[in-house]
Parts: C-alpha cells; structure tokens; sequence
C-alpha cells in the first residue's frame, strides 16, 4: 500500500517539530509513572484490603471467634438467673 501526501500529516509533522524535546520527556515519564503505581496498586492493594479486614475483626474461612478470651466468663448456661420467677414474691 503506497503512501500518499496527506496536508494533515504534514501538519502534524510540523507541529510534533517544533515541540521542545523537554515535554515529550515528562510526558514519558509522567505515563510510565503512572503505570508504575497501576501495577503497584494492582498487586499490594487486595493484600492491603484483607490485612485491615483481618486486623478489624474479620475472617474469611472461620468467621468471628466466639471465645476470644477464654475463661474469662462463664458459658451462658452457667449464669446465675437473678430474677424472681413470676408468681413468688
């Protein structure tokens, strides 16, 4: 396929010319910066997610804790029930 003169490649041509050099560098760098911190995010951010929902409380095979510390009250079948039964005063 030949390729043929096209004014607005030529314009194109000319402008892309006469852009300092300087911008398409930080332009460069701001793109691979940006994919940088994508990939980042990417990896460490369900890491980071399921670190603070374990941190809080949460667990995603067993659930809560139902003891969390041991011994320090009684089952509550083993409370003593304080109230009077209706009926016997």
């Amino acid at each position: 396929m030949e390729e043929r003169s096209n004014s607005f490649k030529m314009l194109e041509a000319k402008w892309e010319a006469g852009l300092p050099p300087e911008l398409e560098r930080r332009i460069s760098s701001q793109t691979t910066n940006m994919a940088v911190f994508g990939r980042v995010v990417e990896l460490f951010m369900p890491n980071a997610l399921e670190t603070v929902v374990q941190m809080i409380g949460g667990s995603g095979d067993t659930g809560p804790q139902a003891d969390f510390l041991p011994g320090r009250r009684p089952e509550p079948d083993a409370w003593p029930d304080w109230r009077t039964p209706p009926g016997k005063r």
